[in-house]
C-alpha cells in the first residue's frame, strides 16, 4: 500500500500535466489492496505512526470510490484456511498470554524451512537442469531469513563456486576518523538493498537484480540472471 505522501506526489504530478485542479488531474486512479494486510513501510515507526502513513488518512481519501470483495479466489478450494485468515484480518483470533499483538498459528499451517525448501528445490541443481528451478523463488519477510535460504540453496548447485568481496576502506581527510571504522565492523554490515560483504556464487545460481541498470537491455529491478562461467546472463525478466 503506497504511504501518503506518494499519493500526494502523483495528485500534484497529475495536476501539473493536466493543467486541471481537480483529483489526480481528472484521470482515474486504480488502488488496490487489504488494509488488514498491506501497511505502508514506516522505518523504525511506531503503530500509529504506519496508520497515520495510510492511505485512509490522506485528504483524498473522502473522494475516492470504493468497492469491496467479499471472496477469497486464493484459498476458494480451503474453507477453513480461508475462515482462519479472515479472523485473523479481523482480530478475532484469541491473544496469547494476554499479548494483543500475538496470536498462535495451528500446527497444520507452519512449515519447516527445510521442508520448504525440498518442496520447491531440486536435491541437486546445475546449469544441466537449470530449467526446472530457475523460475521458481521463496519469499521470505525478513532479510535474515532470505540469507539463511539463500545459503542453504546455494549448497545444492553442485557447479564452481566463487567469492566476490566488497571495498572495506573508509576515504576519509582525518586519521582518526578512519579509526572509528574498522575492517571487521565493515565487513559485518548487510545494509538492505545491497548485497553482503562477502558474496558467493555458484556456476548455475540464479541471481536477482535489486536496481534499474540498464533497462534498454532488461536489466532492471527484478531482473533473473544465471551465473554461467565468469559471465552472468538474463534467465527471466519478472
Amino acid at each position: 500500500m503506497s504511504p501518503g505522501l506518494q499519493l500526494t506526489v502523483v495528485d500534484r504530478l497529475l495536476k501539473d500535466i493536466m493543467q486541471s485542479e481537480l483529483p489526480f488531474g481528472g484521470k482515474t486512479v486504480l488502488f488496490a489492496g487489504d488494509f488488514r494486510q498491506i501497511l505502508p513501510v514506516v522505518r523504525r515507526g511506531t503503530r500509529a505512526a504506519i496508520v497515520a502513513a495510510s492511505i485512509r488518512h490522506h485528504h483524498l481519501w473522502d473522494v475516492f470510490e470504493r468497492f469491496s470483495l467479499t471472496q477469497n479466489m486464493r484459498a476458494n478450494n480451503d474453507a477453513d484456511f480461508a475462515a482462519w485468515l479472515l479472523q485473523l484480518d479481523n482480530g478475532q483470533l484469541p491473544a496469547v498470554d494476554g499479548n494483543v499483538n500475538t496470536v498462535e498459528i495451528p500446527r497444520n499451517m507452519v512449515c519447516d524451512i527445510a521442508n520448504l525448501i525440498d518442496f520447491v528445490y531440486p536435491q541437486q541443481m546445475s546449469l544441466a537442469n537449470v530449467d526446472d528451478f530457475a523460475r521458481k523463488i521463496i519469499l521470505c519477510p525478513r532479510n535474515e531469513d532470505c540469507r539463511q535460504v539463500n545459503r542453504t540453496v546455494l549448497q545444492r548447485v553442485t557447479g564452481a563456486a566463487r567469492t566476490y568481496t566488497a571495498i572495506d576502506t573508509v576515504v576519509a581527510d582525518d586519521v582518526d576518523e578512519i579509526a572509528n571504522y574498522p575492517t571487521e565492523f565493515l565487513n559485518s554490515l548487510e545494509p538492505d538493498g545491497l548485497p553482503p560483504y562477502r558474496l558467493t556464487l555458484v556456476v548455475g545460481s540464479v541471481v536477482m537484480l535489486l536496481r534499474n541498470l540498464d533497462p534498454k537491455i532488461r536489466l532492471c529491478n527484478g531482473t533473473r540472471l544465471l551465473k554461467n562461467g565468469e559471465q552472468l546472463c538474463l534467465v527471466w525478466k519478472h
